[in-house]
């Protein structure tokens, strides 16, 4: 007995396969005059269709949905009159239908009550695959009418690892999704650097100033100081720059030297006195940098 669902995936590996291979076809005809194409398209695709069923259910007992799945019709049931009749259902059937939707004036669209067969076939055609899905037997209208059977020719391992791929993908997809937002990249790549260029500190009995020329730059942006501040070191940094790195990390240390400072001064307490330390440290925390003033 075949599975309902190999019958199926024959039939529709057969739509597939019967669409390149005629689109591949008429690709070939457009270095021809548009005329034949336009005129003669419907009989091409009813021609290449009958060598596919020809070379495929007449020489081998199936189509070639069939052979890739391994199931066939029973050699039996299908005489050379069924194969002319099964011919004759699939190839003509739907050259007449197409031949009917096709707007252009042709003998076969002139036919009176042919529009009315067309839709009472598709009626019956849905019926007898509500009647496929109870029986598991004839998938196709045609195969009903000629009691054409099918057998395995070998046993089909439906595998679902394929599946679970991409049900792990998925699962691992959305948990990046909800955990990366909250990794702090800027704090674990300053983590790192400390690790990597650790060295002893020393206490120096002085604080280091830091030196202020023309051509002094910010030791982050490597760009003009705009608002001066540093970390008692011999360095200098914007406040935008080093208020950024310290919101990020609150251990963001000197690149250049490595020190650490917990406040961060602006360039005016290089030589004031500490009333002006607690006062451009009070501005820092309050985001207020126009308040940053000599006392």
């Amino acid at each position: 007995m075949v599975p309902r669902v190999t019958m199926l995936d024959a039939h529709v590996l057969d739509d597939h396969i019967s669409k390149i291979f005629i689109g591949q076809t008429l690709k070939i005809f457009k270095y021809l005059p548009s005329w034949i194409l336009n005129n003669c398209e419907l009989e091409i695709n009813a021609i290449l269709q009958f060598l596919m069923t020809y070379y495929s259910v007449t020489k081998s007992k199936a189509t070639f949905g069939q052979q890739m799945l391994g199931i066939r019709f029973k050699p039996d049931q299908l005489t050379d009159t069924k194969l002319v009749l099964f011919q004759l259902f699939t190839v003509g059937a739907e050259y007449i239908q197409s031949k009917v939707e096709n707007p252009s004036n042709n003998f076969i669209s002139n036919i009176s009550n042919l529009q009315l067969i067309v839709d009472v076939l598709k009626a019956v055609s849905f019926l007898n695959f509500l009647l496929f899905l109870k029986q598991g037997k004839y998938p196709t209208l045609t195969q009903r009418f000629l009691s054409l059977s099918q057998e395995p020719t070998r046993q089909r391992n439906i595998e679902y690892t394929h599946m679970t791929r991409e049900l792990l993908w998925h699962g691992f997809s959305e948990l990046l999704l909800f955990t990366l937002p909250l990794i702090n990249y800027q704090s674990l790549k300053h983590k790192i650097s400390r690790v990597m260029h650790f060295t002893p500190r020393k206490e120096d009995s002085k604080e280091r100033q830091p030196l202020m020329f023309p051509v002094s730059v910010c030791s982050i942006c490597q760009e003009r100081p705009v608002l001066p501040h540093h970390l008692k070191c011999s360095h200098v940094f914007c406040y935008y720059c080093i208020s950024t790195k310290r919101m990020v990390d609150e251990k963001f240390e000197c690149p250049e030297c490595h020190h650490f400072e917990p406040n961060v001064l602006c360039e005016l307490c290089i030589e004031k006195h500490h009333n002006a330390i607690k006062s451009c440290t009070g501005s820092l925390n309050r985001g207020d940098f126009n308040t940053i003033t000599s006392p």
